[in-house]
């Protein structure tokens, strides 16, 4: 068994949101030497010594050039973003489970249940008409919460509620044993889980299962004044449904920071609507933490002592 601590790792990066010269400086550190896709390659050309990918959104066409990849690392804690996109087939895929980015999203979700249960949507139209009107609170026993999905992010997300007095109830794709949850999995319990929800959380990643799981039924047996907050991705609801149910009081708000398509077009009906709020893929923002350059080189070792990876990635189930 060798060790490898002082190998140099070869890795293409690609992303059009990330600092591409603060990832090369913060993984120097750990010997990883990180190039850039394309500008610092050849079209075409096959470069056998890069052996790893830290990417966002990556081109299919690249792959082709890098036959040696053994690792991809995401930059988000998607990967979906990979997956779809003609990756090489026989590589190690790694979600990023960074905690500063849970502490982001998580973050983000409180503040979102704190705006619906406060009901800031009403008293921003109410702004806006200038009425001055108080509106009578609602009861935090009747408002109970329904998260679907359960991953790293999700049991964050799940602290902080219940640190805030919350009630809330999770959905999985697995059946699990939790305590102090009312936990629910698979297809036949998803409508049991939301019964009587006023608000709905969705953490999902996007997988064949996941794809438009929630629509116009789903909202329907929600609480009466109910609201919709998604963090996880855009595909996994049927945005006509979820514009209806914003138009026709069957949702009465929703926070969206995950869309179909992205950028959200200037012609989409959910700019119209005065009872969501919206905001550009920013829950959380994945930052160059020692935390994540530490993963890579720390699989490497792995890999190359034939042990197992951290956060990879089961492809069949896309998460």
């Amino acid at each position: 068994m060798t060790n490898n601590k002082n190998k140099k790792i070869n890795i293409v990066f690609y992303s059009e949101w990330d600092p591409y010269l603060k990832w090369k400086k913060i993984l120097s550190v750990y010997n990883i030497i990180l190039h850039k896709w394309p500008d610092d390659f050849i079209k075409n050309k096959i470069y056998p010594k890069v052996e790893g990918a830290l990417v966002w959104d990556p081109p299919f066409e690249m792959w082709s050039c890098f036959p040696k990849i053994k690792i991809i690392q995401s930059l988000g804690a998607g990967v979906d973003h990979i997956i779809k996109n003609n990756y090489p087939k026989d590589v190690n895929i790694i979600k990023l489970n960074d905690p500063n980015l849970s502490n982001q999203i998580s973050e983000y979700v409180l503040m979102s249940v704190l705006m619906c249960y406060r009901k800031f949507f009403q008293y921003l139209i109410n702004k806006n008409a200038k009425q001055w009107k108080q509106l009578k609170p609602i009861n935090k026993s009747n408002f109970k919460i329904t998260i679907l999905g359960y991953g790293n992010i999700a049991k964050l997300v799940i602290k902080k509620l219940q640190l805030n007095n919350f009630q809330v109830n999770v959905w999985g794709n697995s059946k699990r044993k939790i305590k102090k949850i009312n936990y629910y999995y698979g297809k036949d319990q998803l409508n049991q889980s939301l019964k009587n929800a006023s608000c709905l959380i969705c953490l999902l990643p996007l997988t064949a299962q996941t794809n438009n799981i929630i629509g116009l039924k789903e909202f329907k047996i929600l609480n009466r004044e109910s609201y919709f907050i998604n963090v996880g991705r855009g595909d996994t609801v049927n945005e006509n449904d979820l514009i209806y149910s914003l138009n026709n009081s069957i949702l009465k708000g929703a926070i969206l920071d995950v869309f179909k398509q992205e950028p959200l077009m200037k012609n989409n009906k959910l700019w119209h609507l005065n009872n969501i709020f919206i905001s550009p893929h920013i829950a959380g923002i994945t930052n160059p933490t020692n935390y994540a350059a530490k993963l890579l080189k720390e699989n490497f070792i792995a890999l190359y002592n034939n042990k197992k990876l951290k956060n990879l990635v089961n492809t069949n189930k896309g998460y």
